[in-house]
């Protein structure tokens, strides 16, 4: 079996606004350096599932690492404070595995994660609907209007093509973070310093996308960037 470190460090989980909640596995597992404890469970879709680290002592070193036994490469992630990632389940179960690779004992609690989604965008968001990849490039923004809560914006414009479009651009759905990424402050500053257009046109709004014509709906957002003539794109996946 061929093992694949994927990260050193990923984020902690955090409950927030009371939309994601922790479901206990196991807790108290206690690791010696060098252990392993494996948790297996029963599961008919993927599943979220993270650990955090509850000793008095924190870990001063990456020193739990957690190594998906489903499938034929078993990847791992190394943190210290915990992590989550949603695991796929082979032959009905998930299974796990959680070593301390620290030279200090470990104490862990395990947990499934079930996500709510609060914000005001679930009103028309269907997250499971499947995306594809669809860029706006912007010649000129017209108008912006971002819900109470701050987890969407209908943007409006032009794009280089000529086309007037109007977009739902989702920021947040189950989970607001500080870290979350949003470029709707950048855009109402455009419009409310009524910035002219050259100045950041093209403008690129990329992303995963459902929906088509007047009614298309942005996911989830990777990209926002002003000013880039050269972001290349299939034709395919741009919005014209």
């Amino acid at each position: 079996m061929r093992k694949l470190m994927l990260a050193t460090l990923v984020f902690v989980t955090v409950i927030s606004h009371a939309a994601v909640t922790h479901v206990p596995i196991k807790s108290g597992v206690a690791l010696a350096p060098g252990q392993a404890y494996t948790v297996t469970m029963e599961a008919a879709k993927p599943m979220e599932i993270g650990w955090t680290a509850v000793q008095a002592k924190q870990c001063t070193t990456n020193c739990v690492e957690a190594t998906d036994l489903n499938g034929p490469i078993h990847y791992s992630v190394i943190t210290s404070l915990g992590a989550s990632k949603e695991y796929k389940p082979a032959e009905g179960k998930i299974s796990i595995e959680y070593k301390n690779v620290s030279s200090e004992p470990v104490i862990i609690n395990i947990y499934r994660i079930e996500r709510t989604c609060q914000a005001e965008a679930c009103r028309f968001l269907d997250k499971d609907a499947k995306g594809r990849w669809l860029v706006f490039k912007v010649a000129a923004f017209k108008s912006i209007t971002t819900s109470k809560d701050e987890s969407y914006s209908v943007i409006a414009g032009t794009t280089t093509s000529h086309r007037a479009f109007s977009v739902r651009a989702v920021w947040w759905s189950d989970e607001k973070t500080a870290f979350r990424f949003h470029c709707a402050d950048w855009i109402k500053r455009y419009l409310d310093n009524h910035t002219p257009a050259e100045k950041y046109s093209p403008y690129i709004i990329s992303g995963q996308a459902i929906g088509d014509g007047n009614d298309i709906v942005m996911k989830s957002i990777d990209t926002c960037v002003p000013s880039a003539p050269n972001y290349g794109v299939p034709e395919a996946n741009v919005y014209k």
